[in-house]
C-alpha cells in the first residue's frame, strides 16, 4: 500500500469510528476506505508496469496522449479520458463533481451487447426492468427514481413510455459509447427526475479508411450481420463519411416470439473552412416482432407456479411493429483563441403498432383479453452553446454558455376486443395454453385516444473556476420555461449546480456537489391552481482516483436525494375535486428521500487486463405523504437496493498469445411487488457470463459469449399476479466472427 493510500485509509477508519451522533458520515467513510483499498492495487500494478513517458502512454497498442478525446472506438479501453455530459465542460471523470460511468465500445463488443436494455443492465447504478410496460424495451431507473431523459450526442429527448407500452430500446451498432451521469441533471436536461441522464454518443466518420464486418450465430436461431465503413470522400479529406448497417433475425426461449430488425445509419462531416465543420446524419431502424410477452401469472395467492421458462400466454397474432426515423445536424466553428461555438439539432420520430394479450382474474378463473394500440411520437431538440477558457486573477478558467429548446408530442389511440375483461372472455389454463386457440378479433381503434404536446426552453451557463492549484469550483445555472397543450406552464424555473473538487495529489481528488432538477405536475389544488413543480435535489460527496494517465478511473460516492413537492391527496378538501369526476384535490407536500453508496472502477489494471466493476446501495423511502401508512415504506420495492456489476477481459501471452478470456457478473438484492392484494418476491440472485476471443490474424477475430453460464432460474422483473413477471433468460451462447477489411 502506498503512503497516500495508507494515510487515506487511516483517515477513513477514523471516521468509521465516529460516535452515533455523527453516524450519517459513516457511509462516506466506508466508501472512502473502499477506494483507498482499491487504490493500492493500481499502485502496485503501476510499479510493475514498464516506464512510459507521461505525455504518451500506450495501452493495448493504442496511444493515449495528453489530449482530451472522449472517443472510445479503437482504444481497447473500458474507460475514457473526458466527459461533458454533466456540464458541457470538457472535464475528466476525476474533475467532474458527480458520479459518471462510461460504457465503451470495447466493453460493448466484449460482452456481446447489442441493445440499450442490455447496456443499461451493465452500467453501474442503473436498473433495467422489462415488466413495467408491454413492448420491445424495458424501463430504466437510477437512485430509486425512473429515468425519463435520454440524450443523443448531448441533446436531451423524452423517453417514449406511454400508458402501458414502451419503445425506447435501441441497437448499439451505431454508438461509440454510452455516458451516464447519476443524480439530478437539470443543468443540461431541464426537467426530469433526480435519477440519471443517459447520453448515447454516435460513431463519427474517420479521415482514414476503415471497414469491418461481423457475423453472429446464437442460441434459439439468433442470426446477426453487421457492416461498418468509414473514409474520407475527397482527396483533401475535408469531406468524410460513415455508414453502418445491421440485420438480425432471432427467435427466443419463449414460445412464439420471433424478432426481425434492421437498421441503416449514415453520417457525413464537411469542413466548410479549416475552422468550421458541418455534420449531417440520418438513422433508420425497423423492428418487426411476432409475439409480445407480458410475462407469466401466479397462483391466486401470489405464489409462483413454476411454469416452464418457455411459457407464452399470448396469441400467435400478437405483434410489435416499430419504425424509428432520426435526422440530426451540427455546425461547429472553432475560434482562434481556443473557443468554439456549436449549433445542433435532432429529430426522432418513432411509430409503434402493437397487438398484445392480457390476463385478468375473476375469482379463481383467468380470462384472456386482447388489445391493440398505435402510437406516433416525435422529439425535436435544438441546442446552441459556446465554450472556451478565460483568464481571471492570473488563472485560466473554463466557461460554457448556451440555450436549448425541445418539443415532444405523443399521439396514441387503440381499443380492445369486445369480450375483454368480461365473463365471455376465453378462459386461460396457464399449464395448457394454445397460442392459436383464439381467433384474431376485430378491434375498433377509436375506443380510446390521447394526445399531448410539451415544450421546454432554457438558457444555461457553467464554469470551472481554478481557485488554487489543487482546488476547483464548478458553478452553473439554468433558467427554464415549460408548457403543455393543456394549458399548464412553468416560467423562469431556476436550476442551480455547484460542485467543488480538491486534488489530494496527481491521482486522487475528493469532491462534493449540489445539483437540482424540476419535474412539472399537472394536478390542481382545492383552489383550482396547478401545483408547483416537484423539486429533486441531489447532495453528493466522494473520492475519485485516476491512474496510468487516465487509463484507469475509480470512484466512491455517497448521496442523498430529496424529491419534494410531490402531489398528494388533500384529505381536507372536497371529493370529488371541483372540475373532476372523482378523487381528492392535490397538495404539494409529499417527499421521497433516497440515500446510498456507489463504488465504480473502470479501465486497465495492466496493459493486458481491462476491468469494469460497480456496486450500488440505494434506499428510497417516503418521508412525507397524505397516507401515514406510506411513511417509511420503500418508494418502489420493485427496484433492488443492492446491485453488483462486473466485467473483465484479459489478454493471454506465451503459448496462448492471441487469446482473450473474459467474465461478467450481475448480482442484485431481493425485490418485492405488492399491488394491494398479492405479495410477490424475487430473492437475490447473481448471473455469470463467460467469453473467449481468438485473434486469428491481424484482421479476423472469433469470439464466443456464454450468458447466464450457470443457467440461473430467476425472474428479471416482478409486477402483479397477472402481468409483468418476466422470466430471466436461460443459458445461451453467441458466436461472432469479426473481420476488418
Amino acid at each position: 500500500m502506498t503512503p497516500l493510500s495508507g494515510t487515506c485509509m487511516s483517515y477513513a477508519l477514523n471516521f468509521v469510528s465516529l460516535p452515533s451522533s455523527r453516524s450519517a458520515l459513516r457511509p462516506l467513510a466506508q466508501a472512502a476506505a473502499a477506494l483507498c483499498l482499491a487504490a493500492s492495487l493500481p499502485a502496485q500494478a503501476q510499479q510493475a508496469a514498464p516506464a512510459i513517458p507521461a505525455a504518451e502512454q500506450t495501452m493495448l497498442g493504442v496511444s493515449v496522449t495528453a489530449g482530451r478525446d472522449a472517443t472510445t472506438e479503437g482504444s481497447g479501453s473500458y474507460t475514457t479520458g473526458v466527459s461533458n455530459t454533466a456540464t458541457k465542460l470538457n472535464l475528466s471523470l476525476r474533475e467532474t463533481p458527480q458520479s459518471v460511468s462510461v460504457l465503451t465500445r470495447q466493453q460493448i463488443d466484449d460482452l456481446g451487447i447489442t441493445t440499450l436494455d442490455d447496456a443499461v443492465q451493465s452500467i453501474t447504478g442503473l436498473v433495467m426492468q422489462k415488466g413495467n410496460f408491454t413492448g420491445d424495451s424495458g424501463s430504466f431507473s437510477a437512485r430509486g427514481f425512473p429515468v425519463d431523459n435520454i440524450l443523443f450526442d448531448g441533446l436531451p429527448t423524452s423517453l417514449g413510455a406511454n400508458g402501458t407500452f414502451n419503445g425506447d430500446n435501441d441497437d448499439l451498432a451505431i454508438y461509440d459509447r454510452i455516458e451516464v451521469v447519476r443524480g439530478a441533471t437539470g443543468l443540461m436536461t431541464g426537467s426530469g427526475t433526480p435519477s440519471a441522464a443517459i447520453n448515447m454518443v454516435r460513431k463519427r466518420p474517420t479521415a482514414t479508411p476503415q471497414a469491418s464486418f461481423s457475423a453472429s450465430i446464437g442460441s434459439w436461431s439468433n442470426y446477426r450481420l453487421e457492416a461498418d465503413a468509414a473514409n474520407a470522400l475527397n482527396e483533401a479529406k475535408t469531406l468524410r463519411g460513415r455508414i453502418v448497417a445491421t440485420l438480425q433475425d432471432k427467435q427466443d426461449f419463449v414460445d412464439v416470439l420471433h424478432g426481425r430488425n434492421h437498421q441503416l445509419y449514415g453520417i457525413i462531416e464537411a469542413d466548410l473552412r479549416p475552422d468550421t465543420t458541418l455534420t449531417l446524419g440520418a438513422h433508420y431502424r425497423k423492428t418487426d416482432n411476432d409475439g409480445v410477452t407480458t410475462g407469466v401469472v401466479t397462483a391466486a395467492d401470489g405464489r409462483f407456479l413454476n411454469l416452464p421458462r418457455s411459457t407464452y400466454l399470448g396469441t400467435d397474432f400478437d405483434d410489435w411493429r416499430q419504425t424509428d426515423k432520426t435526422i440530426f445536424a451540427e455546425l461547429e466553428h472553432r475560434f482562434g483563441n481556443g473557443w468554439k461555438a456549436k449549433l445542433a439539432a435532432t429529430r426522432k420520430t418513432p411509430e409503434i403498432d402493437t397487438t398484445f394479450s392480457g390476463i385478468s382474474r375473476r375469482g379463481d378463473t383467468l380470462r384472456f383479453n386482447s388489445q391493440s394500440y398505435r402510437a406516433e411520437l416525435a422529439n425535436t431538440s435544438y441546442d446552441a452553446y459556446a465554450s472556451g477558457s478565460y483568464s481571471l486573477f492570473g488563472r485560466e478558467h473554463e466557461l460554457t454558455v448556451g440555450a436549448s429548446h425541445r418539443r415532444s408530442s405523443k399521439n396514441s389511440y387503440g381499443g380492445w376486443a369486445p369480450y375483454s375483461w368480461g365473463a365471455a372472455a376465453p378462459v386461460i389454463d396457464p399449464f395448457n395454453w394454445d397460442a392459436g386457440s383464439v381467433a384474431r378479433p376485430v378491434i375498433n381503434y377509436a375506443q380510446w385516444g390521447t394526445a399531448s404536446i410539451t415544450e421546454q426552453s432554457g438558457v444555461y451557463a457553467g464554469t470551472r473556476l481554478r481557485l488554487a492549484d489543487p482546488l476547483s469550483l464548478v458553478l452553473g445555472g439554468r433558467v427554464s420555461w415549460y408548457k403543455d397543450d393543456a394549458g399548464y406552464s412553468v416560467a423562469r424555473e431556476f436550476t442551480p449546480y455547484a460542485g467543488v473538487v480538491y486534488d489530494l495529489d496527481k491521482q486522487h481528488s475528493v469532491y462534493a456537489s449540489w445539483t437540482e432538477i424540476f419535474q412539472p405536475q399537472a394536478s390542481t389544488d382545492a383552489n383550482g391552481q396547478p401545483l408547483k413543480p416537484i423539486s429533486g435535489t441531489n447532495y453528493e460527496a466522494g473520492v475519485k482516483g485516476e491512474y496510468f494517465g487516465g487509463a484507469l478511473n475509480a470512484s466512491a460516492a455517497v448521496f442523498q436525494i430529496r424529491q419534494q413537492n410531490r402531489g398528494v391527496d388533500d384529505l381536507a378538501g372536497p371529493n370529488p375535486c371541483p372540475g373532476s369526476t372523482w378523487g381528492y384535490c392535490q397538495r404539494a407536500s409529499g417527499e421521497v428521500r433516497s440515500e446510498g453508496v456507489e463504488l465504480d472502477v473502470a479501465g486497465a489494471l495492466t496493459p493486458d487486463w481491462q476491468l469494469s466493476a460497480g456496486f450500488t446501495y440505494v434506499k428510497a423511502q417516503f418521508t412525507r405523504d397524505s397516507d401515514p401508512a406510506n411513511i417509511g415504506k420503500d418508494f418502489n420495492s420493485r427496484y433492488p437496493r443492492q446491485q453488483l456489476k462486473l466485467a473483465t477481459s484479459y489478454r493471454l501471452s506465451g503459448a496462448a498469445q492471441g487469446w482473450r478470456v473474459g467474465a461478467s457478473v450481475y448480482g442484485q438484492g431481493a425485490t418485492e411487488s405488492n399491488d394491494g392484494t398479492y405479495h410477490l418476491r424475487q430473492g437475490r440472485y447473481a448471473i455469470l457470463g463467460l467469453s473467449a476471443a481468438w485473434q486469428i490474424d491481424s484482421r479476423a477475430e472469433l469470439r464466443l459469449n456464454v450468458n447466464n453460464a450457470l443457467d440461473k432460474h430467476y425472474y428479471q422483473s416482478i409486477y402483479s399476479d397477472v402481468f409483468g413477471n418476466l422470466v430471466g433468460t436461460p443459458r445461451n451462447l453467441m458466436l461472432t466472427l469479426n473481420y476488418k477489411l
